[in-house]
């Protein structure tokens, strides 16, 4: 008997080191998932460590909560096994007790270093079964004291005796203390969904104030979200954004959200900005919607550096069986800062029109013209007293220098893309100065060359110029990147529009 106790005591040890090392990283999730199915597994209730019971009792999820639609047991067992593994094989490896998860269970098992029982443990040491799903784990208990002889079992048992109660003292205190610990990381149940919208724009992480952007659309600091970490970014400058506020904070770790909408199809835009230091190869983001398959994303890699607004689009997304789309993220170092859902009619993308003005614009056609965005370098352009007399709607601002956009849609797409321009420093107005040559440049897409030596002036005079570009491919990575190259003068743009091909 005492053996046995010994052992459980050294894997309650290993538990409770697990848990207040740090070595499990930021993610409070796999601390609680740990803590659920070891006390579990101590209190030998294994046939209680069930998808079900582990997302109610340790992750906080609903009483209705389904496996089919809600991967969060699974990302999290996944996560937590991975994450034992490089445990186990780095800095702890040395540790007398290794704990497991066997691919395919829940069920910990606990590994006894050989290394750390006494010399002649081999031939008296048992060998118990540590997962109720079938897989074994070695685990051998010190071996039963010889016996001594007559004179000396008076003492003996005393001591027996001694030590038995303080095993069990000892194993009732740590019963407490993995309990007050396993309670301690539990989480309430998330408060009631808001009321379905058919549209949501959400602000990630805590806290966080509703906010109207640039374009007059209201973003919702709402609790959709449970699990990861709310993280708070110091107030700094975003690039390729008129809405810093959008980035300053976020969501990482393994969160599940779950949005309310109305019955119909969505596009979803997932929205970032990476302000960490950390080398980008640790920066990869997991997404899995509706329990799909999980979509990678390199926040850095796609938005061309630190501090650089991006985002990426998916499309033809329904609501699950309970009225939700079910989001899970996980990521170490990368926050996720916000998401909108809007009603799409189709599954393919919806319009895009984003004019160089740092605020919305409603054309004469009742089209919403959204404030700037997906840029990197240039300026706003400044313009002539008489030119802001004269122009209007979407030709009302510019962007002028070396710059380029990196436009999200869907992958492998083809779309029609135009592009809107009028010189407002050349010509009639500014006096008639300059003209023909004064402004020529390229413009490349997705690294082909699309217009050469293009000149406004030559193609328009101080007229506005349209032109429109058939059978556009966005690149594998969901994007038509635009880059803009001085040949004279500066490049300069004033709207950009991105439709799907027409089929017909």
């Amino acid at each position: 008997m005492p053996a046995v106790w010994t052992t459980i005591e050294a894997e309650k040890e290993e538990l409770n080191w697990l848990l207040t090392s740090g070595v499990l990283g930021r993610s409070n999730h796999l601390a609680r998932m740990l803590a659920f199915i070891c006390e579990k597994h101590f209190e030998g209730q294994d046939d209680q460590v069930k998808e079900y019971t582990i997302a109610v009792e340790a992750l906080g999820r609903r009483t209705d909560f389904d496996p089919q639609t809600d991967t969060i047991v699974r990302v999290t067992a996944h996560s937590l096994r991975k994450r034992l593994q490089e445990i186990y094989q780095n800095g702890g490896a040395s540790r007398p007790v290794h704990i497991l998860i066997p691919a395919g269970h829940y069920v910990p098992s606990f590994l006894h270093k050989e290394a750390d029982l006494p010399a002649n443990g081999r031939d008296t040491a048992a060998t118990v079964s540590a997962d109720s799903g079938g897989i074994d784990a070695e685990v051998r208990a010190l071996p039963v004291p010889q016996p001594v002889g007559r004179i000396r079992w008076g003492i003996v048992a005393a001591a027996f005796v001694a030590v038995l109660v303080l095993a069990i003292g000892f194993l009732l205190l740590s019963h407490r203390n993995a309990r007050k610990t396993a309670e301690g990381l539990a989480t309430a149940s998330p408060a009631p969904l808001p009321i379905p919208q058919n549209t949501i724009r959400a602000l990630l992480g805590k806290p966080r104030k509703a906010y109207v952007d640039r374009s007059g659309n209201t973003w919702a600091a709402g609790k959709f979200c449970s699990g990861g970490d709310n993280i708070t970014v110091p107030d700094q400058r975003i690039l390729g954004t008129e809405d810093p506020y959008l980035y300053l904070s976020g969501i990482r770790g393994i969160a599940h959200c779950e949005f309310p909408v109305k019955p119909g199809m969505y596009e979803i835009h997932f929205h970032f900005a990476e302000t960490s230091d950390l080398q980008a190869a640790t920066r990869i983001a997991a997404i899995s919607i509706n329990a799909g398959a999980d979509i990678n994303f390199d926040v850095v890699d796609n938005a061309g550096g630190d501090g650089i607004a991006t985002s990426f689009v998916v499309s033809g997304i329904h609501p699950e069986n309970d009225g939700a789309i079910h989001l899970d993220y996980t990521s170490e170092v990368s926050l996720l800062n916000a998401i909108e859902i809007l009603p799409s009619p189709s599954e393919a993308l919806l319009p895009i029109r984003i004019t160089a003005s740092p605020t919305a614009i409603i054309d004469s056609s009742n089209q919403l013209w959204l404030s700037d965005r997906y840029f990197s370098g240039g300026r706003p352009g400044r313009l002539p007293h008489l030119a802001k007399e004269l122009r209007q709607g979407i030709y009302s601002s510019d962007r002028i220098g070396q710059f380029r956009y990196a436009i999200p849609v869907l992958p492998n797409k083809k779309y029609r893309l135009t592009l809107f321009f009028s010189e407002p420093w050349f010509g009639q107005y500014n006096g008639s100065t300059g003209g023909v040559g004064s402004r020529v440049f390229d413009v490349s897409c997705n690294g082909a060359l699309l217009m050469k030596n293009f000149d406004i002036m030559a193609e328009g005079g101080s007229n506005p110029v349209v032109k429109t570009f058939d059978n556009i491919e966005a690149n594998p990575r969901g994007r038509i990147e635009l880059s803009f190259l001085p040949v004279v003068n500066y490049p300069l743009l004033n709207a950009i529009e991105v439709v799907p091909e027409p089929t017909d």
